[in-house]
């Protein structure tokens, strides 16, 4: 059986057009605007297309590139090269034209068409050789020969970059010269492995030994885990060039000095460029834990770290017990593991020990121990309310528990890539085709990496129940699923009656279930007089979790005498590959019946607006008017969705028209928190995640549709800061494909809007 940690995978990556998706999730926290231009169709050859139409077309292709960061799926990327083909020869002096030939020869790259792949990328350079996409494009083009084993070839492209006057020194240079220094017979076309790279993913290393080291620190003394064995311990990969790690340091700061007397220890590993900067940051900004420069990078590799910030937490016997913590999550997690680790005796080993007997706990022999636990501690769910959930499953349709109330049903966690989940699949196959027309259903949770492999085996194998892919591990993080293959046996009242890790006596289990539930129905048809009872115990707590959550942002009146508001903010994009794109400064203007959002990236302008009728597009100045019927359906969206920001919907959730459902407590990053299922006027659905202590809101969750495909949308949100009396989210981090996060910068409440700003030619001239 495998044991895989369950904490989110790297999020891949999700579109970031630029139509700004005013859905009721947005609103709750005040966070900017989602971007999400609508979908263009392919390019067109037309002269006179507009610049903002040239915009979209462009954006799309942006948005499949990114979905298929971490795929290979052949129909998609035929698709990117088709539409990248045609743009280029539509629009070959398009400001950012360079991308989206990178986009096609990557497209092309990945489908085996390598010498098509090298021919775009010749071109580009030919055309423009200090184009931002230059120095990817280089590397690519080296890879491209060195595929094919011109391996001569391939050294002019790497050169080249290594020389170039603008992207010699990045770390796509970097790369190059990692692989001139390769053998030229070993060289296949793909970039090497770092020396010492982890080749467990970040996300499985908890419930796992740190691995160790022996380094100096910045005092020049000895630096090993070992030496703060006993002591909770927090490993924080930055640098002081990551916008991110900086906004993030005061949160840091103040963990570390409330607990740095409770057996708690930082140890800061730097990414820096150079030393100097980093000891400059540390005396200035009064940093006391330890700090190592990384300048190798052999800890970062060792870890797997590929983005940062990154973060791991230790319990007192060396072992991850978190990944990836930032934010209110980093203090609450350190607060119960510090509370935790004071409870346990005290560790009478030395403190420190010398390096040459350096001893690393038997992974075989923890493994054995902590399975034998964890199977024991799946008994704890017998009994219990199984957690619902509103999710999309592979068919696009919307999936959760309560949907099928009065059926026996078998939630499954597995993977394709799990040996013993597809031992299993026969007798799950055989017990559904048994039993699935005497009320049972089975909900399959894939964790597979991507969902290619997944809809290839569900299609194969004929998997006719219900299959979603738990792409972020929200679900698997739900039922708290370390390995698989797990299952849940759920009761028609949607009671938990058996959970098992590992394989089980599926059909005996079931027909046992089943027969219960055909003899005594669990959910009974109800009267009229019954249901409307229901349902006022339900809005009753509704109503007070509401009303709490009303009170702690500032009151019904504060709140409802916000009349508008304009709003800064800054976003930041995390890529899987490392990366962090800045994707600049917007501003927006809030009204009740009207909005503006004006973004500047990379010295380029766009906006947004909607003047309470029609919906307009700027592009560098260039308007674009939505046609007639698309502006008639944003408006209707606009105001069915009257949750711009978390001010107006707090309020409106009082309202008759809104139906909202109480629907049990989750917790949201250690949070615990109270789930409300909302339905908006125009039926769409979201839950909202109130914290129980705080009474702030914490999470959203809801489906939204980018380009033609409806994804499932999570956004966390902390942070909050007091704005005249009210407090407002300042940070949101949301994933989805991806992991972006927007800070607002500066907001400011019924202050003066020029109304010139919603009048598109006003603001062109």
């Amino acid at each position: 059986m495998f044991i895989r940690n369950q904490t989110a995978l790297i999020q891949k990556e999700i579109t970031s057009i630029f139509v700004y998706n005013l859905s009721i999730l947005t609103a709750v926290v005040l966070l900017g605007f989602c971007a999400n231009f609508v979908s263009a169709n392919s390019a067109q050859t037309s002269t006179n297309v507009s610049p903002a139409k040239i915009g979209f077309k462009y954006q799309e292709i942006k948005a499949i590139a990114k979905k298929l960061n971490n795929q290979s799926a052949p129909e998609e990327l035929e698709k990117l090269v088709e539409k990248s083909t045609d743009f280029i020869a539509a629009f070959p002096e398009y400001k950012r034209v360079d991308e989206v030939y990178y986009r096609l020869g990557n497209a092309l790259f990945r489908l085996e068409r390598v010498e098509e792949s090298i021919k775009v990328f010749e071109e580009l350079d030919k055309k423009d050789p200090d184009a931002r996409w230059v120095a990817p494009i280089l590397l690519e083009l080296g890879l491209a020969y060195d595929k094919l084993g011109k391996h001569d070839k391939a050294d002019e492209a790497y050169n080249k970059l290594i020389n170039h006057s603008k992207y010699g020194e990045r770390s796509y240079a970097q790369h190059a010269k990692t692989i001139l220094e390769q053998d030229k017979a070993s060289r296949k076309g793909e970039l090497p492995k770092p020396p010492g790279a982890s080749s467990t993913p970040v996300s499985e290393l908890v419930g796992k030994p740190a691995p160790d080291f022996l380094v100096t620190d910045l005092k020049g003394e000895e630096l090993t885990l070992e030496k703060y064995r006993g002591q909770v311990v927090l490993l924080d990969f930055w640098a002081t060039w990551c916008g991110p790690c900086i906004r993030e340091m005061p949160n840091v700061k103040r963990t570390y000095e409330k607990y740095k007397d409770q057996k708690f220890q930082i140890i800061a590993i730097s990414l820096d460029r150079s030393q100097q900067p980093l000891e400059a940051f540390i005396e200035r900004e009064g940093l006391a834990w330890v700090h190592y420069w990384d300048k190798s990078q052999k800890i970062t590799n060792q870890y797997g770290v590929r983005g940062i910030p990154s973060t791991f937490l230790l319990d007192g016997e060396g072992v991850i017990r978190k990944t990836n913590l930032r934010g209110h999550s980093l203090e609450t997690a350190v607060a119960e593991l510090v509370k935790e680790n004071l409870a346990k005796p005290t560790d009478t080993r030395p403190q420190s020990i010398p390096a040459t007997k350096l001893i690393k706990p038997s992974p075989a022999s923890q493994k054995t121990e902590s399975l034998e636990a964890l199977k024991a501690k799946m008994n704890e769910w017998v009994g219990k309310p199984a957690p619902d959930f509103l999710v999309t499953d592979l068919k696009g349709e919307e999936l959760s528990l309560e949907k099928y109330r009065g059926q026996v049903v078998l939630l499954d966690f597995w993977a394709t890539w799990c040996g013993p989940c597809l031992v299993e699949m026969p007798k799950v196959k055989k017990t559904y085709e048994k039993y699935k027309d005497q009320k049972f259903q089975i909900i399959g949770i894939s964790r597979d990496n991507s969902k290619t492999p997944l809809e290839a085996y569900v299609e194969k194998e004929e998997l006719t129940w219900i299959n979603y892919w738990d792409e972020n591990g929200k679900l698997t993080d739900l039922y708290k699923v370390i390995g698989f293959p797990t299952t849940f046996l759920i009761d028609g009242a949607g009671v938990i009656r058996k959970a098992s890790l590992g394989g089980s006596d599926v059909e005996t289990a079931v027909a046992e279930l089943v027969k219960e539930n055909l003899a005594k129905p669990y959910l009974p048809e109800k009267t009229p007089s019954d249901s409307l009872v229901d349902n006022q115990k339900a809005d009753a707590k509704a109503k007070e979790i509401i009303d709490a959550a009303v009170a702690a942002h500032g009151g019904l009146e504060k709140l409802q005498a916000v009349k508008n508001i304009v709003m800064e903010t800054h976003s930041f994009e995390h890529h899987p590959d490392a990366e962090i794109d800045d994707e600049g400064i917007a501003k927006l203007y809030y009204f009740p019946d009207k909005f503006r959002g004006d973004r500047i990236e990379n010295n380029d302008t766009y906006s947004v607006i909607f003047d309470g009728t029609s919906v307009y597009y700027i592009d560098n100045g260039e308007i674009e008017q939505l046609p007639p019927e698309k502006a008639k359906s944003y408006a209707k969206d606009y105001k069915d969705r009257d949750f711009r920001t978390q001010i107006w919907p707090l309020t409106d959730l009082l309202k008759k028209d809104v139906t909202v459902q109480y629907q049990g407590t989750e917790k949201v990053r250690d949070v615990l928190a109270s789930v409300l299922l909302v339905t908006h006027t125009s039926g769409k659905k979201i839950k909202v995640f109130i914290s129980e202590k705080t009474h702030y809101v914490v999470q959203l969750t809801y489906t939204a549709k980018f380009g033609r495909e409806e994804q499932m949308v999570v956004k966390y949100f902390g942070d909050y800061r007091d704005v005249d009396g009210i407090k407002i989210a300042y940070h949101r981090a949301t994933k989805t494909f991806e992991y972006r996060e927007t800070l607002i910068t500066d907001i400011k409440l019924n202050t003066e809007i020029d109304e010139t700003l919603f009048r598109p030619k006003e603001a062109n001239e």
